[in-house]
């Protein structure tokens, strides 16, 4: 059975709508990849929230989303890894003082707002998908409202005192290839999170996927636009799922 027919087979047998959302991350300039990247979820009727670094965020890559209706989270500070060497990478691990590393969150979240004007949400995205502990009750007082990383199947994500809106399915095969997964892959990653509590988040990484990846996905995201018991969610539908009230945003 071809992936999309697998995928039309789970639908067909849901007997509630499958929410969604898209999440893709490390924006900073304007790129053939990042255009590829818009036309491939235009196509399919999705809305994205673009994790976007602060540092290197440019006003020509926030120009770009013009039309999209697409958002701008934050996404660390620099991407810098701060991690003792031999740790996983992290940007905002506990081996720095807690007081630093929430100002560099709140400089990152003001210049993405400076930059970003009405798509800006403050929604903290950690780089690599990590974080220390000691800020999952902290990330307020840097102004952030939401906390969006990744959750595997395997285990459950640790509470914040902010909502969390996670993804699930990681489209780059970062343990093996470090290319895109196919549509195989991905239709079995989606199957993995069926029962997740909420909107089930896909994450891409336009500036590391190759543009025929976004064709071999092609006919996944079409049957999950077309398909009746899948729903494609904004960024701000999705956040309002997990508790934030961001009031009525338009943006184009």
């Amino acid at each position: 059975m071809s992936a999309p027919d697998t995928l039309s087979t789970y639908l067909d047998g849901r007997t509630r709508p499958l929410e969604l959302w898209w999440r893709d991350d490390d924006l900073e300039t304007p790129s053939p990849a990042l255009s590829v990247c818009l036309e491939a979820l235009s196509g399919a009727g999705i809305t994205a929230a673009f994790a976007a670094i602060p540092s290197g965020l440019t006003a020509g890559a926030v120009e770009t989303l013009t039309g999209t209706g697409s958002v701008l989270f934050v996404h660390g500070w620099t991407h810098t890894n701060h991690a003792p060497p031999g740790d996983k990478k992290c940007e905002f691990g506990t081996g720095r003082p807690l007081p630093t590393r929430l100002a560099e969150i709140a400089r990152g979240r003001e210049r993405v707002q400076a930059l970003g004007g009405g798509r800006a949400i403050a929604c903290f995205v950690p780089p690599w998908n990590r974080l220390g502990d000691d800020l999952l009750p902290t990330l307020g007082r840097a102004g952030i409202s939401a906390l969006s990383a990744f959750a595997a199947p395997t285990r459950s994500p640790p509470p914040a005192t902010v909502p969390r809106l996670d993804t699930h399915v990681d489209l780059i095969d970062w343990r093996g290839t470090g290319g895109a997964i196919s549509d195989a892959e991905f239709v079995e990653r989606l199957l993995q999170h069926d029962g997740v509590d909420g909107p089930v988040g896909i994450l891409s990484h336009h500036r590391v996927t190759e543009p025929g990846a976004w064709a071999t996905w092609r006919p996944i995201l079409k049957r999950l636009d077309d398909h009746p018991a899948a729903r494609w969610l904004t960024p701000v539908e999705a956040l309002g799922r997990v508790g934030v009230d961001l009031g009525e945003r338009r943006i184009g």
